[in-house]
């Protein structure tokens, strides 16, 4: 009976511990705009690009498309919750500086992971590949909102169709990763 007692305790304990370590996250989503021109959608469909390119084992540089588009889409979802509270400066420092604080800290976080460093002899023109691919993906991205955008101002504030952006956008990835598939393969 005691030791039924003390196993309900742990698991209580446990399950009091998981609560308490989702609490933070439960009061940042709480906390979150409900309409956002530049969605948690498109951020979660990037990265789960980059969960089925590297769990089927493609290129890096394949994994790398999604990663560059990951962080590009991040980027622009940040920047959309200051501008929701009313953090104002200039728009294009701001994204860029964003983006360049999620390239670097996704750079630390893959060096430390063991993705890239010295040792890996996976290089394409001198650059890790998973970078290469980082970086390729990140300007496709910004290409395809850009694009997006242009088509909306062309008619009239409108999208052309639904989900226009994230079509435009993964179809532009997805032929950049069909693209390194060929080359680098």
């Amino acid at each position: 009976m005691t030791q039924l007692n003390t196993k309900n305790k742990q698991e209580r304990r446990g399950y009091n511990l998981k609560l308490l370590a989702l609490a933070p996250l439960a009061s940042i989503i709480a906390t979150l705009p409900k309409v956002m021109a530049h969605c948690p959608l498109c951020t979660a469909a990037t990265i789960f690009g980059v969960g089925i390119t590297r769990s089927i084992g493609l290129d890096d540089s394949i994994v790398g498309v999604f990663v560059g588009a990951m962080l590009v889409s991040s980027a622009l979802w940040v920047n959309n919750l200051l501008k929701k509270r009313n953090i104002g400066g200039n728009a294009f420092l701001r994204i860029s500086s964003i983006t360049l604080a999620t390239f670097v800290l996704t750079a630390l976080s893959f060096y430390y992971a063991g993705i890239f460093g010295p040792a890996n002899t996976y290089r394409i023109f001198g650059i890790e590949k998973i970078l290469f691919g980082s970086i390729s993906g990140g300007i496709v991205s910004v290409i395809a909102f850009t694009l997006s955008n242009q088509l909306k101002v062309r008619n009239n504030g409108k999208a052309l169709f639904s989900y226009q952006t994230m079509i435009l956008t993964f179809s532009a990835l997805i032929l950049n990763a069909l693209l390194f598939w060929v080359v680098f393969q």
